[in-house]
């Protein structure tokens, strides 16, 4: 068993590492005329690095000045199973409030990990038109290896988790699959290749982009516009066919 003061101090190194990678008036805003967008929150360490209040402000305000309709989850914890249950609660909802119409599903961090489970597997290839990931390790980070599984330790590459989420292919149904990472992401002694690894399957990826530190990916104007064009059905970085890593 994990001792308490064991786990504090895990979240507490993971933290630091995370740490260290890391208008428009209203009246003038178009009226809803695309798909909803559902926003999705990343990791939060049990509370030792809760979600910051304004996360979503800016990019729900330039979704808004799009035209979209927007959707912030409230996610329950840190098991990525619930969180995709919560996600697909929000987009039956967002689907039925605009008269059947598909979402599009933004999840920044490991909210990318959650509303990918969503899409493959609780419905979401008939509920989704747009999926975008947001600095997501597709397929873990080692760092939470040394955390408990509802801290964060479903992200660890040998996570349970992970093996059910990237069983078969990554890309399924009829949705378009965008992934975005930035420097911070891909930079610092805990990075490995498997970190920006394309999905499996037909996806959009973009890399290198100048978004700021990890945790502020949702406000950064770069950020915001790569979303709005893939959003837009306008790749913005390259689009790639994986076939997967070699066995």
């Amino acid at each position: 068993m994990i001792g308490a003061k064991s786990v504090t101090g895990a979240l507490c190194a993971v933290a630091g590492v995370l740490a260290g990678v890391f208008g428009v008036p209203a009246n003038a805003r178009a009226q809803p005329s695309a798909n909803p967008v559902l926003l999705v929150h990343g990791w939060t360490a049990g509370g030792v690095l809760p979600v910051a209040a304004d996360w979503s402000d800016a990019l729900r305000s330039a979704l808004e000045d799009d035209g979209r309709p927007v959707y912030v989850v409230d996610l329950p914890g840190e098991l990525n199973i619930p969180n995709a249950e919560a996600i697909a609660q929000v987009a039956r909802q967002a689907s039925r409030d605009h008269g059947g119409a598909k979402v599009d599903v933004v999840g920044h961090s490991m909210g990318g990990l959650s509303a990918r489970y969503f899409v493959k597997y609780l419905g979401g290839q008939d509920l989704t038109a747009h999926y975008v990931s947001i600095g997501t390790g597709q397929y873990g980070w080692y760092p939470t290896c040394v955390l408990p599984l509802d801290l964060g330790g479903e992200m660890c590459p040998a996570s349970g988790f992970l093996a059910i989420l990237n069983d078969g292919l990554d890309t399924p149904g009829d949705v378009s699959y965008t992934t975005l990472r930035t420097r911070a992401d891909d930079a610092g002694p805990f990075h490995t290749p498997m970190d920006n690894r394309p999905l499996e399957g037909r996806s959009c990826v973009a890399t290198g982009i100048d978004g700021g530190p990890h945790a502020d990916e949702p406000k950064n104007p770069t950020v915001i516009a790569a979303i709005l064009e893939a959003l837009n059905d306008r790749c913005p970085g390259l689009v790639v066919d994986e076939k997967g890593p070699p066995a």
